[in-house]
């Protein structure tokens, strides 16, 4: 039967809401949210253009949720109501905050979430190598968490937190977009190793 491999990201931000804002005297300034999470969800467009022009063998799901911010309210409806046999997901790649790349450094947790995915998260770096921080577990404050409950191996890229992180300024300005290039291709060969 069908295999599906899940690419997704979170699209909501806080807007104008000073509520889990971490610069409340910014009152109702707009908080823009280009690394969080815009940078996670021009990720997956970009992953999908990429997969529309060159299919992998098994089909992929590209999702951008909405809820983020006030519980993976987004993905865990996706998996309540899922379009594909939940059981049917092999494996589910979550963007969330991949616009600051700095020193090279980009955090994967997920690694142990399937016995495969450490060697396939390494032998990925092969071309302009990262500096990758593995983490084992499948939880974790972002949408993959609703797909590992379910018991679906995960893989979520994560640029690390710095100091604009749900505050005003968190600007396109600051995106490190060659960096982020250099995460897509990154996932991509992942996801199509996974996908083929």
């Amino acid at each position: 039967r069908t295999q599906y491999v899940v690419i997704g990201a979170h699209f909501d931000h806080l807007g104008r809401s000073a509520f889990d804002a971490l610069d409340p005297e910014a009152k109702d300034a707009i908080r823009h949210g280009a690394d969080d999470n815009a940078s996670g969800t021009a990720a997956v467009l970009e992953l999908a253009r990429r997969f529309h022009a060159a299919p992998a063998r098994r089909p992929i799901i590209f999702v951008n949720f909405s809820g983020e911010e006030l519980g993976d309210l987004g993905s865990e409806y996706f998996v309540e109501h899922s379009p594909v046999p939940v059981d049917s997901i092999d494996a589910m790649l979550n963007f969330d905050m991949v616009g600051r790349l700095r020193n090279d450094k980009l955090i994967v947790y997920g690694t142990a979430t399937a016995a495969e995915m450490r060697g396939i998260v390494d032998s990925a770096n092969s071309v302009q190598p990262l500096a990758i921080d593995p983490v084992g577990d499948g939880f974790g404050p972002s949408d993959h968490a609703s797909f590992y409950g379910k018991k679906v191996p995960v893989l979520h890229f994560f640029t690390d937190m710095h100091e604009d992180y749900h505050r005003a300024t968190d600007v396109s300005s600051k995106i490190n977009i060659p960096g982020e290039v250099r995460v897509i291709d990154y996932a991509e060969r992942i996801a199509r190793s996974i996908a083929d």
